[in-house]
């Protein structure tokens, strides 16, 4: 395998290889540890380390344009640079990356995440919680943050629902499993159900 070509990118701070006709991106501090140069011939071991290296170089940059749309969990973006194809390897070392620079952190994540689905969607903290286990989110950290939730924000949230759903119906039971699906706890329905008939 001989390199064909080597290109210098200060636009993304990365050294493009051609070799054998395929293009690899590394970076410029593993170019200067490799030490080869324009039409040498490279061994197999050689060839594997830029092959690892474009790799994760591909998939930090793939990383970084999906947490450039919106925050995501370490579980979001592991299964979405899964789907992708991108290595294990590769995959556990732009995370430890984007965690070290802080770009990724599931605590900042199931807290913004739990005020906004609490103070604007106004969702349930059973409903709230369930979605967060989707995203196997750590219970102790779901619940350090719910736990903010007072009981008295829950019991308006669903003391609303049950009125503006009182008004097609007068049906306790229906009232009830509205609620239930929603994700209120049984005491928050129970009581707001009490006020209500």
């Amino acid at each position: 395998m001989i390199v064909e070509n080597i290109e210098y990118s200060d636009k993304y701070n990365l050294v493009k290889l051609t070799i054998s006709r395929e293009f690899f991106y590394i970076s410029y501090d593993f170019f200067n540890d490799l030490n080869i140069s324009k039409d040498e011939d490279l061994d197999f071991d050689l060839y594997k380390k830029i092959l690892s290296e474009d790799d994760f170089n591909r998939c930090k940059n793939e990383a970084l344009r999906q947490i450039s749309y919106r925050a995501k969990t370490s579980y979001d973006l592991i299964y979405k640079l899964k789907k992708k194809n991108y290595s294990s390897e590769s995959i556990d070392r732009v995370i430890d990356f984007l965690n070290e620079y802080k770009l990724i952190d599931d605590e900042n994540y199931v807290k913004s995440y739990i005020n906004d689905k609490s103070s604007i969607s106004n969702w349930s903290k059973g409903k709230i919680r369930y979605k967060l286990k989707a995203k196997f989110i750590d219970d102790k950290l779901i619940d350090k943050y719910l736990d903010q939730i007072s009981y008295d924000e829950e019991y308006e949230k669903a003391y609303n629902f049950a009125l503006r759903k009182k008004e097609s119906t007068d049906d306790k039971n229906k009232l009830y499993r509205f609620l239930a699906s929603k994700g209120f706890s049984y005491d928050i329905i129970k009581n707001v159900l009490g006020d209500l008939f």
